[in-house]
């Protein structure tokens, strides 16, 4: 089933190809998009065995809408994507809604909805959109992406226009999550190398924003944040933790977690400045075992100019520490550790070539100083605090 539903995704994307942005099929609009990757680092394994060259770095997407009536529009679509461990070109609903708009300070959406976190996550998967292949990876991590993307639940938005101070958009949301055993969540929890995991139950999350359109022309802020207060991973022991035997199933209760990201961007003809700070709460406890409570702080800065109508070049500077109050990493070093750990400091340079409306291809490099971000399960000799990331990317769509 996953491969014939590849199949016909690929052959309605190339029949389209030389159509119209939109294709029409009796009132349902097709959009579709396919990407192909390839990264290469000279020191670490990131996103991938990327220090032998990975292709493994590739996107597809295709989805249907149909608006039913003025104010009433339903629509789904199917995502698949590979990156390393992560996705192995698996088939996936990412979102699939009803969407009612009954004014403009208010509609109502129910199915599986996409997330808001920062100001990029719901167009995450439109690499037309932006001029990086990766986002800043601080704030929209790839590995986390299956966290930060959806949700099965119900939610309100709407715009509220507040005279000569521009408009408020906002959106808020209740639902869960299927997060799978294998998925880059997952390689997390597994990092430390005690345990695997077992199985997910996300229980309730609540996620929501706040957007000002400012009434200079070109300026927004936002504010987005989540919070979950009922979560539970069963893990299964790796190796024999003092009396406990490999293969034991543990309960993981994490009894807090919240994330929340401040946000800035300014247009302004073709120039585009954005930063954005996130702070992030983890409290987990394994009853009778351990507890630990984790506080990442990330932020990053960005700037794009387009030159011409085929080339744009933009760059970020983007930081993340697994610690708020160990930018240091004296508490890695006292384990024992480099103390590069607790930090990952990324300076990105991006070059995007459009080609025609339907292929983009792209070029970055990456200066990194830190391993934060680094999964220790596919450095398995060990982490490097000083490294190049290669990028490129070619991407269709319509």
């Amino acid at each position: 089933m996953k491969i014939q539903i590849i199949t016909v995704s690929f052959v309605l994307m190339f029949i389209f190809t030389c159509k119209a942005g939109a294709v029409d099929l009796g009132g349902i609009a097709v959009h579709g998009f396919i990407s192909q990757g390839y990264l290469l680092s000279d020191e670490n394994n990131y996103l991938g065995k990327s220090s032998d060259g990975s292709f493994q770095f590739n996107e597809l997407g295709i989805n249907f809408s149909k608006e039913l009536t003025e104010d009433l529009r339903i629509g789904i679509q199917f995502f698949s994507r590979d990156l390393g461990n992560v996705g192995n070109n698996e088939v996936e609903i990412d979102w699939a809604y009803g969407d009612y708009r009954w004014q403009d300070w208010l509609g109502l959406r129910a199915g599986i909805i996409r997330e808001v976190h920062g100001l990029y996550s719901e167009t995450r998967d439109f690499d037309m959109l932006r001029t990086s292949i990766l986002l800043p990876q601080s704030v929209y991590s790839e590995l986390d992406r299956d966290f930060f993307t959806r949700l099965m639940g119900c939610g309100i938005y709407g715009n509220i226009f507040i005279s000569k101070l521009g408009s408020i958009s906002y959106n808020f949301m209740a639902g869960t999550q299927n997060l799978k055993e294998d998925g880059g969540s997952s390689q997390w929890v597994e990092a430390s190398g005690l345990f695997d995991v077992d199985n997910w139950d996300v229980g309730v999350i609540y996620n929501g924003s706040l957007v000002w359109n400012t009434p200079l022309q070109g300026l927004r802020l936002s504010a987005t944040g989540l919070k979950s207060t009922d979560m539970q991973q069963t893990l299964k022991t790796t190796v024999p933790l003092g009396p406990v035997p490999v293969g034991t199933k543990l309960t993981n209760d994490i009894t807090d977690f919240y994330n929340y990201v401040f946000s800035g961007e300014y247009t302004w003809e073709q120039l585009t400045l954005t930063a954005e700070y996130m702070k992030e709460k983890l409290e987990t406890e394994i009853p009778n075992f351990r507890t630990g409570v984790n506080r990442p702080e990330a932020y990053y800065f960005s700037a794009t100019y387009r030159f011409t109508d085929w080339l744009e070049i933009g760059s970020y500077y983007s930081v993340y520490y697994i610690d708020e109050d160990d930018k240091d990493g004296d508490n890695f070093k006292n384990r024992g550790l480099p103390d590069f750990l607790g930090w990952q400091k990324d300076f990105a340079v991006s070059t995007r070539f459009d080609i025609n409306e339907y292929w983009v291809f792209k070029l970055e490099g990456h200066l990194i100083d830190g391993a934060a971000q680094l999964l220790p399960q596919v450095n398995p000799d060990g982490r490097e605090e000083d490294w190049f990331l290669f990028a490129a990317k070619m991407t269709f769509s319509f």
